[in-house]
């Protein structure tokens, strides 16, 4: 889904963590995040750097790389950057674009009103966070 050429309530529709939102609740959401396209190739996080942003994406495909290594890939409908936002800690790896991608970027007064504001949101960012928390575990990529 183009996010320029689509409604905004539209396209926060299609991710799971604004799931459950009635169409008043998503058009106070569609006013938060900024619209981008990155290219493939693109870098959108740097391992190690500072983090000031939290991605979704609405078209297109990343890959997460932790010490050069590809460790997951993300497509429309999910999300990143959330972790360095919530802790303060550098990223904890690279997000490269693979393909042209359509993102929504929050910045850090924008992300903390989507935690704040909005706790069915926050709720299922956490969820998220930790499947990913439990899958990373189970391949033995994260020692607990």
């Amino acid at each position: 889904m183009k996010v320029k050429n689509a409604a905004p309530v539209d396209v926060l529709r299609k991710f799971d963590i604004f799931s459950g939102c009635d169409d008043r609740l998503l058009k106070k959401l569609s006013n938060l995040g900024t619209p981008i396209r990155i290219e493939a190739g693109g870098t959108l996080t740097r391992e190690g750097k500072q983090g000031r942003e939290f991605y979704l994406i609405a078209e297109g495909e990343a890959e997460v790389r932790h010490e050069g290594h590809a460790i997951a890939t993300l497509r429309g409908g999910d999300f990143f950057g959330e972790m360095s936002l919530i802790d303060g800690l550098p990223r904890s790896a690279d997000v490269v674009a693979c393909s042209t991608m359509e993102l929504i970027v929050f910045d850090p007064r924008e992300f903390s009103s989507l935690l704040n504001d909005y706790p069915t949101v926050s709720k299922r960012i956490l969820r998220t966070m930790t499947l990913r928390l439990r899958a990373a575990q189970a391949d033995g990529s994260t020692k607990g």
